[in-house]
């Protein structure tokens, strides 16, 4: 712009920032599998994220299903920038490279989708991550290409105990429900350093990943050969990744003092038409990295995970072939799976069938079928029937489900309806049914046993800054079982 230009057109401009003062959100949820379960079923989780200019807070409450506390698990932290550097203090987690030394929720549950490495490496505390989450500080250094984070920890871990006082395990379910799992609460507390230093350029990276942890109490586990033994650990690890063209490859390579190696490798690549995926993760049982993604110190075993995606997609046809083995990660089992999976959009309607098998863990195999058939209604209503089917190779059980899902969108609310029969020939056969959620993100209902089911939910913007979500169900087994959510969300932005 010329001086002239901006001496004419002076007197028309105000320049200024409306950026407010403070934004974020105020969530609070509260839900139960069964009405008539009273307030130790009900289970509640309060979440407050704020922010102010480059400051933010962050706090979280949680009580699990069985808890009599309110506040059985509660976290708070703050961050905020340094010159170059974002300190963190208060419940963080964190995650570098594959995570097999540090990995964050995030980075152990995207088995399918890769690791999750767009955000920072420290994280506040948004979920109850009651074995792993980190209490203490965290320094995130950035310069150019080059990163790096100091961090240290103390907190304590649930633990079921020798009778003279050594740890026998670590329990990692955070649920406090029973006097076996109370009088373990935080019998064990752990004091954690690590570091990490990283390059990445435009197209190749390295990184560098070390911790120590020290416990308040020694392991002396019933099954020694491959459990951690004694009362400290260090665990190092090297991530590298490069970027060819339409490719891009990730891997790391890690060793506990425990005398175990762990590594993982991811291949992808995509083009216009075209996608594929490959990964491998594994380790040997006297690996040991508490905050990585094996968390278990005692009983492990040698692991080999794998999972893989050719996708194919155009002018509205879709065909993909998926597969991933078995994994535990000790809160969320993934079962193995190999998928086929067609489609095709008709103008209203779009058109999907996936075939496969399914193993869990020890269990026979399963072929599974699903079909499932959209349609536009309109600008406001879409509705989806699903049929799906699941049965063992080996023996005469047999599961099925046929469910309607509808979802009509009212301008500032959103309702969500499902009805479905679910039925089960035989044991050892449970169908899952994903149906409307009070948090707008979905939930899925189970049964091993034949029922019918109805569900609805929804969210509405009550005013600008205030969101209400709802949700009800009822299944016949035979004799009606109702459950129910309710979330309210404030927003400041």
């Amino acid at each position: 712009m010329t001086a002239e230009t901006y001496e004419s057109i002076r007197p028309f401009l105000r320049i200024g920032s409306n950026r407010r003062a403070l934004t974020g959100s105020i969530v609070s949820r509260v839900s139960t599998d069964s009405v008539g379960g009273g307030g130790a079923g009900l289970r509640l989780r309060n979440r407050l994220d704020l922010r102010s200019g480059r400051l933010r807070v962050a706090a979280l409450t949680d009580k699990g299903k069985g808890e009599s506390s309110a506040f059985d698990f509660a976290s708070a932290g703050a961050e905020f920038p340094v010159g170059r550097a974002r300190i963190t203090l208060g419940d963080f987690t964190t995650g570098f490279g594959d995570g097999l030394v540090f990995s964050a929720p995030t980075w152990r549950s995207s088995l399918l989708d890769g690791t999750d490495q767009e955000v920072g490496n420290v994280r506040l505390v948004r979920s109850a991550v009651e074995a792993s989450y980190l209490r203490g500080g965290a320094a995130d250094l950035r310069a150019g290409e080059w990163s790096a984070c100091l961090l240290g920890s103390y907190a304590g871990r649930d633990a079921r105990l020798n009778e003279d006082g050594t740890v026998q395990r670590l329990v990692g379910t955070g649920a406090h429900d029973d006097s076996a799992s109370i009088a373990g609460h935080n019998a064990v507390r752990e004091a954690t350093a690590g570091l990490s230093a990283a390059y990445h350029g435009n197209r190749a990276g390295v990184g560098f990943v070390a911790e120590y942890s020290k416990y308040s109490r020694e392991f002396a586990p019933a099954d020694s050969t491959a459990s951690l033994v004694g009362s400290e650990l260090f665990a190092v690890g090297l991530n590298g990744e490069c970027r060819l063209g339409q490719y891009e490859l990730r891997g790391e390579i890690a060793r506990s003092s425990g005398s175990g190696m762990a590594g993982a490798f991811e291949l992808t690549g995509g083009w216009p038409d075209f996608d594929a995926r490959v990964s491998l993760c594994g380790h040997q049982a006297r690996f040991f990295a508490p905050h990585g993604r094996w968390t278990s110190l005692t009983d492990t075993k040698d692991r080999l995970d794998a999972s893989g995606r050719l996708g194919w997609h155009q002018a509205g046809s879709s065909v993909s072939v998926s597969g991933n083995t078995y994994r535990d990660f000790e809160l969320d089992s993934v079962p193995a799976r190999l998928e086929l999976r067609l489609g095709q959009e008709l103008g209203v309607l779009d058109l999907a069938l996936t075939m496969g098998y399914r193993y869990e863990a020890e269990q026979e195999r399963y072929r599974t079928t699903r079909a499932e058939v959209g349609a536009r209604l309109g600008r406001a209503t879409t509705s989806r029937l699903i049929l799906d089917d699941v049965y063992p190779e080996k023996s005469t059980s047999r599961g099925t489900i046929a469910a309607l899902r509808l979802t009509q969108d009212l301008g500032p609310a959103e309702l969500v309806l499902s009805a479905g029969r679910i039925a089960v020939d035989g044991t050892g056969v449970t169908m899952y049914l994903h149906e409307p959620g009070a948090s707008g993100i979905g939930s899925s209902f189970s049964s091993s046993a034949s029922c019918w089911r109805v569900a609805g939910g929804g969210e509405a913007r009550i005013i600008r800054w205030l969101r209400l979500g709802l949700k009800a169900g009822c299944a016949w087994k035979p004799h009606p079982v109702l459950d129910a959510a309710a979330q309210l969300e404030l927003v400041c932005s």
